[in-house]
């Protein structure tokens, strides 16, 4: 049954106040008029109203949606939230588990650098008297492979009751160029507070990968990481710098040329942080000497080993002689490779390792270390041996 519009005396509909639509104004009708149009007129404005309805809440239901779900991710990847306390403590390095400086086989300029190194921060008065200051900050750069991070920890090791923090400065980024730079200074703060409460200590903060916010960016998108750099600039010479317990020893794999304060390829480093380093030390290739000094000392403890590979024999220099080469890129990080392949090549539980062994196991590094088979014919023409 239709329902009954009353009409005033003008003969204007009037519409029941239960039924009004809040912001909408009923159409005026005439008597003349079909009371239907007047029905499905207010029926349409009621839809429309309750379709702009669910469409405005709708929007701010996925907008706050899209929102929570963003800050959940981000924390369940540890982006944009920054660090916690506790990630950051895990800066510190157990120093009684690294190698001494004597263990090493370092080269002769190494170990200068490292003589004058100790004199350097052992007697600050004497420089200041002699008109010089102590050594604060290193850069290590070389190859990779080639024991900066230990060289590092042994060098911290030469100074009693040390403290040793690794800063990975690549762990510290975000896609939030905010978050980054307070990750930076949540964990330089904290290495501050601790040389603060502290103060017979010497603490080294070891900075690998350090390129990373020293390279002049001049990308379009430049700003973040440029920031990134004057930020690192600030906490290097305003907190670490400023500290005269905290060493600071940056160490990158780049070929830099450090007169020019340029990497070997075309890409640029930020001289003036280049420059805040006041020693630059190259960590290079090891050498014959070192090569034959290292495998001894690896296998000297090895109770399965001949005794030609633990011993300077004539065997030994001629594989270490091949090894040392440029071209073959011999790092320490492949010798070790070279250590555990050759270990597990070996079937049974009596048999000894023997040269044979160690050369079978550089044989098949052969496209890794870059030799042909005619180089490798010669080494065992030298060493009088076939395989």
């Amino acid at each position: 049954m239709n329902e009954i519009i009353p009409v005033n005396t003008n003969n204007t509909i009037v519409v029941p106040q239960k039924n009004k639509v809040p912001s909408f104004r009923a159409t005026a009708l005439t008597g003349n008029n079909d009371i239907d149009s007047f029905i499905k007129e207010r029926e349409k404005q009621q839809k429309s109203a309750k379709r702009k309805e669910y469409i405005y809440y709708g929007f701010l239901g996925t907008l706050a949606a899209t929102a929570i779900g963003s800050l959940y991710f981000m924390a369940k990847q540890g982006k944009g939230m920054g660090k916690t306390t506790n990630e950051l403590k895990e800066i510190w390095s157990d120093l009684t588990k690294s190698a001494k400086i004597d263990d090493l086989a370092l080269p002769e300029s190494l170990r200068n650098f490292m003589s004058k190194f100790k004199n350097s921060v052992n007697n600050p008065e004497v420089l200041k008297n002699r008109g010089g200051k102590p050594t604060k900050s290193v850069l290590l750069y070389g190859p990779p492979g080639t024991g900066k991070t230990t060289f590092a920890k042994a060098l911290a090791k030469e100074f009693p009751d040390s403290k040793f923090a690794s800063l990975d400065v690549t762990s510290l980024g975000s896609e939030f160029q905010s978050v980054s730079e307070r990750n930076l200074n949540k964990a330089v703060d904290m290495i501050c507070k601790e040389a603060d409460s502290n103060p017979t200590k010497k603490f080294f903060v070891f900075i690998d990968e350090i390129d990373s916010v020293m390279m002049v960016d001049n990308s379009l998108n430049a700003k973040q990481s440029n920031d990134m750099l004057n930020e690192f600039k600030k906490c290097f010479t305003e907190k670490l710098g400023k500290r005269d317990n905290i060493i600071t020893i940056g160490a990158t794999n780049l070929p830099i040329d450090i007169e020019k304060g340029v990497v070997i390829g075309g890409k640029k480093l930020d001289r003036p942080m280049l420059d805040r380093f006041s020693e630059k030390v190259l960590v290079d290739l090891p050498t014959k000497d070192q090569i034959i000094n290292t495998v001894k000392y690896h296998y000297k403890n090895s109770s399965m080993v001949s005794d030609k590979i633990k011993s300077g024999s004539e065997e030994l220099n001629k594989i270490a002689e091949f090894l040392s080469r440029p071209e073959h890129n011999t790092s320490f990080r492949t010798l070790d490779s070279i250590y555990d392949a050759t270990a597990a090549s070996i079937s049974g539980t009596e048999k000894y390792v023997e040269i044979a062994d160690i050369l079978k196991t550089i044989k098949g590094k052969q496209h890794e270390m870059n030799f042909t088979d005619a180089d490798f014919a010669k080494l065992l023409s030298d060493l009088k041996m076939t395989i």
